[in-house]
Formats: structure tokens, C-alpha cells, sequence
């Protein structure tokens, strides 16, 4: 697995155009959102409310940034018959699907941490204002663990599903849900920490159950539902 887990991390991040240039852009446009959002809140402006935009702003980033990286580089993979050569190479597949997954997981959290620390340093500088706090730190971590099973979701679509196009129509399909989705459920909620703490156990559940289901369905992934790809 250590092996797989080394090729899925060259893989990923030896590519500029494909990771670190849609990486880049991602980050700045959250900075450009977070540094506008401060510079206009009032100095009084309560916690709970940058709480909630923290929340916003994280499933964006991470649903976004999930789509790019995988699209871009992991379903190319798939269609030019990489993955067909390692599983022929001695490569298993349960142990290649997880560590992609973990690896995916690992680049995504650096990005998140990114995401809040560049904004931060950034209005400290010419605000000196600061949104480091303990919610922050516990917004990070059911955000992760949601986007550990939204990572673990897309990452059984794109081992099972032999026809490309589809699974790119799903990944449009759980962005849309994800990010609008998202959206509209928060603003059911008021804006409170108590809400806001409801919001984040939803998340976390979410993301507990499309691990599991990704674990108990990708048992029935098999070599040959891999490498049999209809390209678009």
C-alpha cells in the first residue's frame, strides 16, 4: 500500500497545469471571498456569523477542489489505461482504491488549511483582524471527515462506472447537490452557533456514511470493472 500511495502522490503532484495551477486558483478566489467578508464585518460582528461562512466556504473549496483534481488527473488515469497497467503490475485493487483515497484526502486537507491560513495572514496584515479560533479549528475537522467520504464517493464512481461520460455527469450532479444543495439547507438554518453546530453533525454524518458505503460497495469492484472503460 506504501507503494501505491507513493505513485498516487508523484502522480498528483508532479503536474502544474493539472493540480498546482487549479490549486492556486482555487485558494485565491476563496482569499479574494474571505479578505472582502472581513474587511466589510463590523470589528463587533459575532463569532457565529463567520462560523457560518467558514462552513460555506469549506464545502466549496473542498467539493470544487475534489472535482478539478480528480478530473484532471485521476480519470485520465483511468482512460489512457495507467491503472489497467499497474493492476497488471501486481497492484490490487481494494488497496489501490484506499490509498487513493487517503492520498487524495491528505492534498485536499493541505488545501484547507491553506484556505483558512492565507486569508487570516493576510487581514491580519492590513486589518489586524484575525479569525483564528477554536471553532475554526473544530469547522476544519467535520469538514474533513465530510470530505474523506465525499473523496471516498467519487473515488468508487470512478472505479466502478466503465462509461467516462457518466461519471462526469455525476460529479456535475454532486457538486450541484454539495454546493447548492449546501447553500440552501444553511439558510433554512438561523444563524446561530447552535444551528451552526447542527449543520457540521450533518456534515460529519454525511461523511461517515458515504465512507462506510463506499467500503461495503467497493467489495464488488474487480479488476476487470476497472479497466473495462468506455471513453466518451
Amino acid at each position: 500500500m506504501k507503494k501505491i500511495m507513493k505513485y498516487n502522490f508523484r502522480m498528483l503532484l508532479t503536474s502544474f497545469v493539472n493540480f498546482y495551477f487549479p490549486a492556486i486558483l482555487l485558494i485565491a478566489v476563496i482569499t479574494f471571498t474571505l479578505y472582502g467578508f472581513v474587511n466589510e464585518a463590523p470589528n463587533e460582528a459575532p463569532e457565529f456569523i463567520f462560523n457560518r461562512i467558514f462552513i460555506l466556504m469549506a464545502l466549496f473549496m473542498y467539493t470544487i477542489g475534489a472535482i478539478l483534481m480528480l478530473r484532471n488527473l485521476v480519470i485520465p488515469e483511468k482512460t489512457t489505461g495507467r491503472i489497467e497497467l499497474l493492476l497488471s503490475n501486481g497492484f490490487e485493487i481494494q488497496p489501490y482504491l484506499y490509498s487513493s483515497i487517503i492520498v487524495g484526502w491528505i492534498v485536499m486537507e493541505v488545501e484547507l488549511v491553506l484556505m483558512f491560513t492565507i486569508p487570516n495572514i493576510i487581514t491580519s496584515m492590513f486589518f489586524e483582524k484575525s479569525f483564528f479560533t477554536g471553532s475554526l479549528f473544530k469547522i476544519s475537522i467535520f469538514v474533513s471527515v465530510f470530505g474523506f467520504g465525499l473523496l471516498s464517493i467519487m473515488y468508487y464512481l470512478i472505479f466502478r462506472i466503465r462509461r467516462i461520460s457518466i461519471i462526469n455527469n455525476l460529479f456535475f450532479i454532486i457538486g450541484f447537490i454539495v454546493i447548492f444543495g449546501g447553500s440552501y439547507l444553511t439558510s433554512l438554518f438561523p444563524v446561530t452557533e447552535q444551528f451552526n453546530d447542527i449543520i457540521l453533525w450533518i456534515l460529519l454524518g454525511a461523511g461517515i456514511f458515504l465512507f462506510f458505503y463506499t467500503v461495503v460497495a467497493g467489495k464488488k469492484i474487480t479488476k476487470e470493472t476497472v479497466v473495462l472503460t468506455i471513453p466518451d
